[in-house]
């Protein structure tokens, strides 16, 4: 007997900002949708921008990183952008390439459906 698999594509997204509060409203925003799981705010990351003499200077901002289905993408960013169309964060999505089954069993089951 074979069994059909049905894959979902999952991503970890990455959404930079430059405050801690502005990242926990977004992690708050998100979780509530249920769009992302196993959020992670890194508060200390240093971006690296060129200046007006096109010399790199250091600039803090602050990391969200979640994983999520990938066929939410454009969902996540659509909501992100209309609660913050000024000071909209950066945001990208990186493929989860392999992960464990029953984890990807929980973002499955922990993000709304699509």
């Amino acid at each position: 007997m074979m069994s059909t698999l049905i894959y979902t594509i999952m991503i970890q997204l990455h959404i930079i900002t430059k405050n801690e509060d502005q990242a926990n409203r977004i992690t708050d925003l998100l979780h509530e949708h249920g769009l992302l799981t196993n959020e992670y705010i890194l508060k200390e990351v240093i971006g690296r921008v060129p200046n007006q003499e096109g010399k790199l200077t250091s600039i803090s901002e602050v990391l969200i990183v979640g994983t999520t289905k990938a066929l939410l993408f454009k969902t996540i960013n659509k909501l992100v952008r209309v609660h913050y169309p000024k000071n909209t964060p950066i945001i990208y999505a990186v493929p989860i390439v392999y992960m464990d089954e029953s984890q990807s069993q929980d973002i499955i089951e922990g993000t709304a459906k699509v």
